[in-house]
């Protein structure tokens, strides 16, 4: 609260005028205005300490962030001392480091841009799309790349008080930074710093500097550098949702002639998808589902769940999807089934929503969609999109179909059920527990062995960030194996703590 009551105060994300990050050929190949949300979004994806979230300006208001709470444009996070966020936006991440301020001023199928107006920011760009652009605004200068690799960028003051400089780090891929009328070359294993207090700043490019921050996300998944590749990789499709990658290492993963690939949670036998998290409510989308595993993003957002052997499976996508077609982004694949519901498909759709609360729906009961059943959206959308959301899961998505409503009111009573007992359950651990200080989550990259792993994987370079000196070897970080591996027919993948 405190954290959420200074960001407050202190007026949001607000900074210093930033170097304008669209500018000549890119302003002009920014994509015309769409009725359409974009398809893309990112996550929370873990944190640690305190992690204050804003979405959208016109709300204004702070609050806790929860892992898996989706970021889009105008999202916007604080962290506190000591804290620590990762961010995920799909095969993406970004790491924002103690007492970092950062907003999300665009965040589309094409291009991503982010102000970093305070502290330390790690981004770590993964396959993008042809065409893709990321940007990562400072007071002083802009970054802009187009490539996988890896970079650090420190705001620095900003407004020219203090001596702390804006730099930024390429640690495997270049980059152009731009500042003012200026745009400079950023090769690998380079870092680019800027001083000043007003425009034009002074700016230079340099051999690459290694602090403490640099150190430790260097030392993140280590499975990437390994030489031996890992057991399969995931489908092509599930590898480009946000938080996707999670699920390669929990659960398990086979095929179906039905159904295509399919992942079973590693919960033990009955559980219920959208039983155990909240609705919340984010601008464009309307009432959408947070989950509270660590893995529930991607199967909340993305295909299908269906009911196979007794248990519930995750279905991404049908056995013939397109290979190419990209993964869209929905706020829940629910149908809703109750008072003022009729037969209601997606989130939010036409209900008289009272007091918000865990399930903010009143006697409403909604229940998952299931391959081949049509997700219509409750926000405006064009036909394009409504057929590009349900590419991956329908067979025919140019005809829109409601599933048929006395199927979905037998599943809706089911879900009632599942709901009942969840509900039953948390009040049993909720008065059971001992009372105690909620124990802060631990983001899961921070390795114990990361010392060990990269003196085994980058020794030469490992030894240069621990001395703080030396010249970086040629090699650095080696970039990574993007290559996909066929989906074993039976074969389940155990869970691996990177």
């Amino acid at each position: 609260m405190a954290l959420i009551l200074s960001a407050w105060l202190q007026g949001g994300t607000a900074s210093a005028q930033p170097a304008a990050p669209l500018q000549g050929a890119d302003a002009e190949a920014a994509p015309s205005p769409s009725l359409s949300p974009p398809a893309r979004v990112g996550r929370v994806a873990a944190l640690r300490g305190a992690v204050a979230l804003r979405q959208g300006e016109a709300q204004g208001e702070w609050r806790a962030a929860r892992r898996n709470d989706p970021l889009t444009t105008a999202s916007a996070l604080i962290t506190g001392a000591g804290a620590m966020v990762k961010l995920e936006i799909g095969p993406s991440r970004l790491w924002l480091g103690e007492t970092a301020r950062f907003a999300i001023i665009r965040l589309d199928d094409h291009r991503f841009v982010g102000r970093l107006s305070a502290g330390a920011m790690f981004l770590d760009i993964r396959d993008p799309d042809p065409g893709e652009t990321w940007y990562i605004v400072t007071a002083r200068a802009t970054l802009r790349a187009e490539r996988t690799g890896r970079f650090v960028i420190e705001a620095g003051d900003g407004a020219g008080k203090t001596p702390h400089a804006t730099r930024f780090s390429a640690l495997d891929a270049p980059a152009e930074i731009v500042s003012g009328l200026r745009s400079y070359r950023l090769g690998v294993e380079r870092s680019a710093v800027f001083v000043g207090a007003a425009s034009p700043y002074r700016g230079a490019v340099g051999d690459l500097q290694v602090d403490d921050f640099t150190l430790t996300m260097g030392a993140h998944d280590p499975a990437e550098y390994a030489s031996s590749p890992p057991v399969f990789a995931l489908p092509p499709q599930v590898a480009r949702m946000t938080g996707g990658e999670n699920l390669l290492s929990v659960g398990s993963w086979r095929n179906s002639t039905a159904f295509g690939p399919l992942w079973s949670p590693p919960e033990s036998g009955g559980y219920t998808p959208y039983t155990a998290g909240t609705w919340t409510y984010v601008a464009p989308w309307g009432w959408t589902w947070v989950d509270s595993t660590s893995w529930g993003f991607a199967p909340f957002h993305y295909g299908r769940w269906v009911p196979v052997d007794g248990s519930w499976a995750w279905a991404p996508t049908l056995p013939n999807a397109p290979l190419n077609a990209p993964p869209v982004y929905a706020p829940a694949l629910v149908a809703f089934v109750g008072q003022n519901a009729g037969l209601g498909l997606g989130s939010g759709f036409g209900f008289d929503l009272g007091t918000p609360s865990l399930y903010p729906f009143g006697s409403l009961a909604w229940t998952p969609l299931w391959p081949g059943e049509f997700y219509i959206p409750p926000y405006p959308v064009d036909r394009t999109y409504l057929r590009a959301v349900n590419r991956l899961a329908v067979a025919d998505p140019d005809h829109p179909t409601a599933p048929d409503p006395a199927a979905l009111a037998q599943r809706a009573a089911l879900s009632v059920t599942a709901l009942s007992h969840a509900a039953a359950a948390a009040r049993v651990t909720s008065t059971s527990a001992p009372a105690a200080a909620k124990t802060s989550e631990v983001i899961d990259e921070i390795h114990t062995n990361a010392e060990r792993i990269m003196t085994h994987i980058r020794p030469r370079f490992a030894r240069a960030m621990a001395a703080r000196s030396a010249t970086p070897s040629p090699g650095g970080f080696a970039a990574r194996a993007t290559g996909t591996m066929p989906l074993a027919a039976t074969r389940s993948h155990a869970s691996s703590h990177h």
